[in-house]
């Protein structure tokens, strides 16, 4: 009697085992199919209880997928700081410890994370550390890629631009001999956005160009959506204002009001049209657009709401509104320094100086 109680013991544990491996496994597609769907706040919900399942079903591996995937909803969403710390648990981990192409991965989205919080300097670090593992790693060109964008970016945001158009170089040799797809396409936007920074604009507008060629609005709305915000708005700090840059905040604006999106990317592409105004004397219309940018410039990294303010500043001296104009360039010159993005501030300081000089 007592081995029969036990056997049947045994056996429920297996049946509930098997049960829970089984709605596991249901979680985890339902999680990837919302994130398909860029439903970022469902997939990290359902990841979440796919972590807790595969605990209970002692699966470490897909505990750490189901944790990674929680951790890149939680920054699509633009909860940095809780992507961050998400990445940060996955970093200790064992299986993490014993893999290179995980730690290069994990490196990768911290510094993505880092860069969206503003600290751009751990950003390049962690980015550094990526790009070194993944190199260390054969057969994981796509991880080498994804870690070679993350520097690129966080020099760039920086301004440490030498330095990211050389490994915009490296990242061009990756994508030669790569077919079309996504993450080429990413890869060639990338470049494209340092060739800006540094107005190389024939330069700029080809990668661009070759980014557009590979990032299908069909495939990915919402990702042609940002592509479309962030090539104006490097077409902008270019100093670019023609039909083509339109084009881009235009079709940028279009494709954001149908998949819709984060408050923070709806305020970022905002601060892109504000940019525009700017460029083009809409000095009033800038001033109302930006206003309302700043209102809410706690859901933005710090860098990004540093160049709300300088914008203000800039409208507002531009309208000869002296004192409000030295207020918001002050306050962009220190977020920027906080930021890392020490040629910014400068420009920031060079404005205040510049008209310190006008009055004195």
């Amino acid at each position: 009697m007592v081995e029969t109680k036990s056997w049947n013991r045994w056996r429920e544990s297996i049946v509930a085992l098997q049960d829970d491996r089984g709605e596991q496994l249901m979680i985890e597609l339902q999680a990837r199919d919302a994130w398909n769907q860029r439903d970022f706040v469902r997939a990290q919900e359902l990841a979440e209880r796919g972590a807790d399942l595969a605990v209970a079903c002692n699966d470490e591996a897909a505990w750490w997928n189901a944790t990674f995937l929680v951790s890149e909803a939680l920054r699509k969403q633009g909860r940095m700081q809780d992507s961050l710390e998400t990445a940060a648990t996955l970093e200790e981990h064992p299986l993490t410890h014993a893999s290179i192409a995980l730690s290069a991965r994990v490196a990768t989205l911290k510094s993505f994370a880092l860069q969206g919080t503003g600290a751009l300097g751990p950003a390049v670090a962690a980015a550094r550390t990526a790009v070194q593992l993944a190199g260390d790693e054969p057969g994981q060109k796509s991880i080498r890629m994804e870690a070679q964008n993350a520097l690129i970016a966080s020099l760039a945001d920086s301004d440490q631009l030498d330095g990211a158009w050389q490994e915009s170089q490296v990242l061009a040799d990756l994508l030669a001999t790569e077919p079309p797809t996504q993450t080429t396409g990413l890869g060639y936007w990338a470049i494209g956005n340092v060739a800006f920074l540094l107005k190389h604009i024939d330069e700029a507008v080809a990668y661009h160009r070759l980014a557009a060629e590979h990032l299908s609005p069909s495939n990915d709305l919402a990702l042609w959506a940002r592509f479309n915000r962030a090539s104006a708005a490097l077409r902008l700090t270019a100093a670019v204002t023609g039909p083509e840059t339109l084009e881009c905040i235009e079709r940028a604006e279009l494709a954001s009001s149908i998949v819709g999106g984060s408050e923070r990317d709806r305020l970022e592409l905002k601060l892109t049209r504000a940019q525009w105004l700017v460029l083009t004397g809409q000095y009033d219309l800038a001033v109302d657009q930006l206003a309302s940018i700043i209102e809410h410039q706690h859901l933005l990294a710090s860098h990004t709401a540093a160049q709300a303010h300088f914008l203000l500043g800039e409208a507002l001296l531009s309208n000869r509104e002296v004192e409000p104009a030295r207020e918001h360039l002050t306050i962009s010159e220190g977020l920027f320094l906080q930021s890392g993005a020490e040629d910014r501030a400068a420009k920031a300081r060079g404005l205040l100086q510049g008209m310190d000089a006008a009055l004195g």
